[in-house]
């Protein structure tokens, strides 16, 4: 536990600070002041109103509570269902049905490629798109080559370039190296530059491909108590 003290009463302007999680330079950065008048205002120092009014914008606090150094009235003020957090969520939520929207649309593409494919063959129609409603499977799209033999498709869809990185669940990550081991026909269909009319350029990367080439970084972990 951490015992040590501060070397300053806690003031408005260093209380904003730590809502954030930020450090003085990281604050500088974000909001364009100079690092010395937010030190000089968290310490109760003379500073500039045209600081203490861009902190107050940046931070959606009034000016008052930061002139005055009102740490009572600045943390009401951040725990009221203020519209900018309600905005900040809805534009969240609306990130992640954009993003819905683009896979969803990127796995028909790709159904619709695969039974052209085959076509001709006995093999177009059991293209099966509907694996990408089970999360567990770990791929998206049953397709086939000209022998009948399955191609697990995992499809990841985005309208920026190329480079664009994309995500992988664990499960998915599982099912890959699965197929790797066992000898089975993996691909990943990166389409990329996907427009509003439906053009999109496309990318088949292999299971050895995706483990050799790619960096697979964790961006989130399970945390556990460890048994005694």
């Amino acid at each position: 536990m951490y015992k040590g003290k501060p070397d300053t009463p806690l003031t408005v302007a260093r209380y904003l600070r730590n809502t954030r999680g930020m450090s003085i330079e990281e604050l500088s950065v974000e909001t364009g002041i100079k690092w010395l008048p937010i030190f000089h205002l968290e310490h109760g120092l003379g500073v500039d109103l045209d600081t203490i009014k861009k902190l107050a914008v940046y931070f959606g606090v009034t000016l008052d509570c930061l002139a005055r150094n009102d740490l009572a009235s600045a943390a009401m003020q951040l725990h009221s269902p203020i519209e900018r957090k309600n905005h900040l969520k809805d534009l969240l939520r609306k990130k992640e049905q954009i993003c819905e929207e683009i896979g969803d649309r990127g796995e028909k593409l790709i159904i619709k490629r695969e039974r052209e494919k085959l076509s001709g063959t006995p093999f177009a129609m059991a293209v099966n798109g509907n694996i990408s409603d089970d999360v567990t499977a770990g791929f998206d799209v049953l397709s086939f080559d000209d022998h009948g033999c399955p191609i697990y498709i995992e499809v990841k869809t985005t309208n920026g370039d190329r480079n664009t990185p994309f995500y992988l669940s664990r499960c998915e990550i599982s099912f890959l190296r699965k197929c790797l081991e066992a000898n089975r026909c993996y691909q990943l269909h990166r389409i990329y530059n996907l427009t509003d009319d439906g053009t999109y350029d496309l990318q088949i990367i292999t299971a050895e491909e995706l483990l050799r080439e790619y960096d697979i970084v964790p961006v989130s972990y399970v945390v556990r108590r460890v048994s005694r």
